[in-house]
């Protein structure tokens, strides 16, 4: 993720948001906030799953839930193109359904996590 921006930094390969090009000063002010956030986000979400940890679920919801809000607040105000925008959203949307899926209704995630739950609270007593 970090990588992208600095890339962007340097004008190195195309600069797209949503399939289409647009400018690098666009990619820096629109997406590199967002590219930014969102590498944060996975750091967390990698050390929460391999450290074994039951709120690591709830954040790769909050991801893909950051990107819907944010890609509607920007198309509202029109600094991005509408069709960026729905792109945007269908795509956090497809995968934020299958992430809340596997993470919140495929039975043995389930019980991995309600598992990893009770362990941290017997823990704190």
């Amino acid at each position: 993720m970090y990588l992208s921006i600095l890339l962007a930094i340097y004008d190195i390969g195309p600069h797209i948001m949503g399939g289409e090009r647009v400018t690098r000063g666009e990619w820096l002010h629109i997406a590199a906030p967002l590219v930014g956030v969102i590498g944060v986000l996975m750091a967390l979400i990698s050390y929460g799953l391999a450290s074994q940890r039951a709120w690591s679920r709830h954040l790769v919801i909050a991801m893909f839930g950051l990107i819907i809000v944010y890609a509607s607040i920007l198309g509202v105000l029109n600094l991005i193109h509408h069709a960026i925008m729905w792109r945007a959203i269908i795509n956090a949307s497809v995968f934020g359904g299958a992430s809340a899926w596997y993470f919140y209704f495929k039975p043995n995630v389930v019980a991995y996590f309600l598992e990893l739950k009770d362990r941290q609270s017997r823990s704190r007593r």
